[in-house]
């Protein structure tokens, strides 16, 4: 990734295999640059405007707003050997909500979320035949994002990144072989940072839904602690995931 006078471009891809970790950073590096500079000025518009219209918490919004969040992670991990994004998992926790403005706040959630993976290969076995090898990952974390907001009408568009804390991991294969799987030799890192981003719209009175993708910014573990055969490239693996909120306002 370049920058070419005040702008980035996206570098094409030089080949059309599966995502590398380079080609996902590159995305993203690219629409944070892109969202970053558009983030900026929409803080700073509103923040000087003096604009008091009504916004997505009511006309004068108290100075904290407090939240219950519920929802569903879709993640994968990028660096294993399986893609999509099949993991589905439990995500929940609470927010608090600084509003600097009717407009523009900061917020920081402590949360439960549970990430990992999801694989299914159809393969011959000279021992039993054609059978579907199945792996599986489990990584769960407490999570706390902290969040920059710059909210229009219905909508809170968010901005940030997010601590995670290993609070328990479980890695298992289903083959016509044993796989062994080593607890300390294999085991993952203990944190991650992730980017996030993404948004909120209010549905009705005190209820909202919310939209967020996150990506590890830090190994979840490093390429030489990786299963034999269960590795793609030689940058480690990487949290990968879209989480559906519902969000329930207390005051």
């Amino acid at each position: 990734m370049k920058a070419d006078g005040r702008h980035y471009r996206l570098p094409e891809r030089k080949s059309s295999g599966p995502c590398t970790k380079q080609d996902t950073f590159a995305v993203i590096k690219f629409w944070y640059w892109r969202m970053k500079k558009w983030f900026l000025f929409y803080l700073v518009a509103l923040s000087c405007s003096g604009i008091h219209a009504q916004n997505m918490y009511g006309d004068d919004p108290k100075p904290f707003t407090g939240a219950l969040l519920a929802g569903l992670n879709f993640s994968q991990v990028d660096g294993d050997s399986y893609y999509g994004y099949h993991k589905v998992a439990l995500n929940a926790g609470a927010m608090v909500y600084v509003h600097f403005t009717p407009t523009v706040g900061i917020s920081m959630e402590l949360l439960y979320s549970r990430k990992g993976s999801r694989g299914v290969t159809e393969t011959n076995s000279q021992y039993v035949g054609a059978y579907f090898a199945r792996y599986y990952m489990d990584v769960n974390y407490v999570e706390v994002p902290i969040m920059f907001h710059a909210i229009y009408g219905k909508y809170d568009m968010e901005l940030g990144a997010s601590y995670n804390y290993l609070v328990g991991s479980k890695e298992d294969v289903i083959a016509d072989q044993p796989v062994v799987i080593d607890p300390i030799r294999n085991m993952f890192s203990t944190s991650d940072v992730d980017f996030a981003c993404g948004f909120t719209r209010k549905l009705y009175d005190k209820w909202f839904v919310n939209v967020r993708y996150e990506y590890s910014l830090t190994s979840i573990r490093p390429p030489e602690r990786i299963p034999y055969g269960y590795s793609y490239g030689n940058q480690g693996q990487f949290n990968n995931l879209f989480c559906l909120r519902m969000v329930r306002v207390l005051n």
